[in-house]
């Protein structure tokens, strides 16, 4: 079981990694003379969070927002911290679908605190990579750690969902296809339209990070490393949006092809009864003649009247179906 604190102390001459069994340790294993990177799994003790934000100079007021699921904008940074929320989707291997993973990134000017409320491992090949040292997190402070963080969250995860997604999307219209405008075709849609639309936000206020970065000098993120937001983050967001869009058009084609559906087979419903009230038009109208009550009608006292009027119903009948079959009517 992964535990519930991880530490990753660095600077350009060495790395080093240690999972930790409770808050004490952590504090023990911290280094203020060297890069420190924390994870902290989905803990709610106050008290321990308080001790770890007093190490590295973090005021408490950011405790709440860290501790409630719930997004928070980012406006500005604080005084002593840069405080930014993530949210990602995660597939979940035993439900099958996409869910959602949050978590904060508290950056100082020397660590970066990483918290996560759910243990999905969402980073752990960026912790893998920079142990290894295929990365430059070595020749960097924690702010490229952060971008690295961040565009693993886009690359690895937003990407790889929006494929799932789009994937999906085809099979729906596939069943739209197939469905004849069921309406259990229609609710999936509906569902589906529910189960895309919370993508786009992370997205946005992802954009509205960098966009900060871009135009404010952070005391937290040097003009270097600044640089790897506002080209590469944001070229990577901006495409993921247009990504993003692509899948509600992909989501629109598939209602419009289902309206399709359901137009076509009321058309089909009314030309079906159309074809009855003109087949019986003509029936209805001899029927009339005969139905009234007048005492000099002729055939009313012929015995072969009733069957010749049957007949000439039938004729009528089979004549008119005849026409509009011909005609292709039906």
């Amino acid at each position: 079981m992964t535990s519930n604190y991880s530490i990753v102390i660095y600077d350009t001459q060495a790395i080093d990694a240690y999972d930790c069994q409770n808050i004490d340790e952590l504090l023990e294993r911290a280094d203020a003379t060297r890069i420190n990177w924390v994870t902290v799994r989905d803990v709610h003790d106050e008290t321990e969070l308080i001790g770890l934000f007093e190490l590295f100079g973090v005021d408490q007021f950011v405790l709440p927002d860290l501790l409630d699921e719930g997004r928070a904008k980012f406006e500005v940074e604080y005084e002593n911290c840069l405080y930014l929320e993530y949210m990602v989707p995660y597939l979940d291997p035993e439900k099958g679908r996409l869910v959602q993973s949050g978590g904060s990134f508290i950056l100082t000017t020397n660590a970066l605190i990483l918290y996560e409320h759910q243990r999905h491992g969402l980073f752990s090949r960026t912790r893998r990579r920079a142990l290894n040292r295929q990365t430059h997190v070595l020749e960097y402070g924690p702010d490229y750690l952060l971008y690295l963080l961040i565009r693993a969250v886009i690359v690895e995860h937003f990407q790889h969902a929006f494929k799932i997604l789009a994937a999906e999307l085809e099979v729906l219209e596939d069943n739209v296809l197939i469905g004849r405008g069921s309406e259990q075709v229609y609710r999936t849609i509906l569902d589906t339209r529910e189960y895309i639309k919370p993508w786009n936000e992370p997205l946005l206020e992802l954009e509205d990070f960098l966009e900060y970065v871009k135009d404010a000098e952070s005391k937290f993120i040097s003009e270097r490393v600044a640089k790897y937001f506002t080209k590469s983050l944001q070229r990577e967001t901006e495409q993921l949006l247009a990504n993003y869009d692509r899948l509600r058009a992909m989501l629109k084609e598939v209602m419009e092809l289902h309206m399709g559906n359901i137009e076509r087979n009321t058309g089909r419903v009314n030309q079906l009864l159309t074809v009855i009230a003109t087949v019986f038009l003509p029936i209805t109208f001899i029927a009339s003649i005969y139905g009234m009550n007048f005492e000099y009608m002729p055939e009313l006292e012929k015995p072969w009247g009733y069957p010749a009027v049957l007949l000439l119903m039938a004729i009528v009948a089979g004549g008119l179906l005849f026409f509009m079959r011909k005609r292709r009517w039906f």
